[in-house]
């Protein structure tokens, strides 16, 4: 029980608690085994798999009105667009591909960066020559290709490589010195960090490159109903609605955390965790994994927690980087673009032309893409500086620049006359304070500080020996970092690291497995000693467990 104190001073009655050494004003407390903050992809995973696990007394604590975080699937047009995650990025060791290909939930995505498929239209309106466009793309090609290599013990900004050796290959070349070069030289600059979601690609570690791993396979699977499917795989919704999982029924919406207290707690919370949401709820738990995006932690891991975290644990947040990645949708009357064509770039080939005022950010645009199975839509990608300027201008205003852009070069281009959008949606990931950014980066702070997704994901210990803090999300995988297939892997990760804690911690006893008393209650097991469900042991160690 929590020990509750009345004090009455005149007018006044004040309900408190004991947590720490101080008194906190009590709204609502609740209690369970694990606490998961954020019901993303890396939240969904790892509740999923401690409830398949025997571990079911827990809570997800979710800030926005709807799962997902990244993954926002959301109606648009005559179907659904994402907002955030795109594309399943391969096959091979892809967790994502593994479930959704079994059940033919994916699609080949109309978007393949084919050159013969792309558009790239100069400042003045004109297509540029394919044959010269051909070129340029291939050396750049090749430089990408050779990165992986080369950039191994390469100590330079991601920028300062590609910018070198394209000035290398261009040597000789009759467009080395051409305004054209360097375009296409500012077109891949901005791929770059829409690939990275950094401001510019002088701040991305060139060592950094080498630490991501690319499932081989094909690179842009599309969903056939929407990135949130992978959600209803993870919850075991599919294939059998019968079959899934009660994780949404355990997930408090618009639960935003304001502090996580895991140190030093006394009393009957002695080796707990107590987490105080922003409308006065108190919620504890033994274990807390947190899967809030390295954005927010950036922005709150200084205050949020008390005590401090270690020092490694902020050094590593403030090593590793996170950026802005955003799009706009576009949903016409018609298909008014080639047919042929599913890519649209504008490059700046007039380097003496000048943007005027705030339209500058609509300049930054990398492409126009086309949507799949959204035959009217088209996707605008931008990112950095651009990005946030995008996200906080007015709907008619943001309308009005981007449809005067795409007139003036590409209607120019393709000699139509672009209709009106009927509808404008746009993302707003680093303006949204539960995310702050779109995904993680290596940067060249993380190289300066030396850190590592690794000391992301190392869970915190408390007095007693215990890991209470654990650490979950794409910014903790040190691989598979800003994607959806790292995220699921790091809450898989962390739930597992429970379910091998509490292995540990029950010895056998005469062939049962018993629970020490500071264990309990522990869903699954009988009140002082009973046998592990099997699923528990098969999943994690390939057969039931015996004394």
């Amino acid at each position: 029980m929590w020990p509750i104190y009345v004090f009455t001073a005149e007018l006044l009655v004040v309900t408190l608690f004991i947590i720490t050494d101080i008194f906190l004003p009590m709204r609502r407390i609740s209690e369970v085994r694990v606490i998961i903050v954020g019901a993303g992809a890396s939240g969904i995973a790892a509740a999923t798999s401690l409830v398949e696990h025997g571990i079911d007394n827990i809570m997800i604590l979710e800030a926005e009105n709807r799962t997902g975080g990244r993954i926002n699937t959301v109606p648009f047009g005559n179907g659904v667009v994402e907002l955030g995650c795109q594309w399943v990025h391969g096959e091979e060791g892809n967790a994502v591909f593994s479930m959704a290909s079994q059940y033919g939930l994916l699609m080949d995505s109309v978007i393949n960066y084919d050159i013969e498929k792309m558009v790239f239209i100069g400042s003045s309106g004109n297509i540029v020559n394919r044959k010269t466009t051909e070129e340029l793309y291939g050396i750049l090609r090749e430089i990408s290709n050779s990165s992986k290599t080369d950039l191994v013990n390469y100590t330079g900004s991601l920028g300062e490589y590609f910018s070198h050796k394209y000035k290398q290959k261009l040597e000789g070349h009759p467009l080395s010195n051409s305004s054209l070069a360097r375009a296409f030289l500012d077109w891949v600059h901005k791929g770059s960090n829409i690939e990275d979601a950094a401001d510019s690609w002088y701040e991305t570690s060139g060592h950094g490159q080498v630490e991501y791993q690319v499932c081989k396979g094909k690179q842009t699977w599309a969903w056939k109903s929407g990135y949130s499917t992978v959600l209803d795989l993870l919850k075991k919704r599919i294939p059998d609605p019968s079959n899934e999982l009660p994780v949404e029924s355990k997930t408090n919406f618009k639960a935003e955390v304001n502090k996580i207290r895991w140190n030093n707690l006394s009393g009957e919370n002695k080796n707990k965790v107590a987490v105080e949401c922003s409308d006065g709820s108190v919620h504890v738990a033994d274990h807390v994994i947190l899967t809030l995006s390295l954005g927010v932690l950036k922005k709150r891991g200084d205050f949020m927690f008390q005590p401090a975290l270690p020092a490694q644990k902020l050094n590593a947040i403030k090593g590793l980087c996170i950026g802005n990645v955003d799009k706009i949708l576009l949903k016409y009357p018609y298909r008014w673009w080639p047919d042929n064509f599913t890519v649209f770039s504008v490059l700046k080939t007039n380097e003496t032309a000048a943007c005027i005022g705030e339209k500058c950010w609509v300049h930054d645009i990398h492409v126009f893409e086309v949507v799949d199975n959204q035959p009217h839509v088209l996707s605008a990608w931008l990112s950095g500086s651009a990005a946030r300027h995008m996200e906080q201008l007015p709907e008619e205003q943001l309308m009005q620049e981007t449809i005067e852009f795409i007139r003036e070069f590409m209607g120019k281009a393709f000699n139509v006359t672009v209709p009106s959008p009927e509808e404008l949606l746009r993302s707003s990931w680093s303006s949204n304070p539960h995310f702050h950014g779109s995904y993680s980066f290596r940067c060249m702070e993380t190289e300066r500080l030396n850190v590592s997704a690794a000391q992301l994901a190392e869970p915190v210990i408390n007095n007693n020996g215990i890991s209470v803090l654990l650490f979950a999300g794409e910014a903790t995988h040190s691989s598979y970092y800003s994607t959806v297939h790292g995220a699921i892997e790091s809450g898989w990760r962390e739930a597992k690291r429970l379910t091998e804690f509490y292995k540990m911690e029950m010895p056998c006893c005469s062939g049962a497995w018993c629970c020490q008393d500071w264990c309990l209650p522990l869903q699954g097991w009988d009140a002082v000693c009973g046998r592990l469900e099997p699923t528990w042991s098969e999943a994690w160690y390939g057969a039931p467990l015996s004394a």
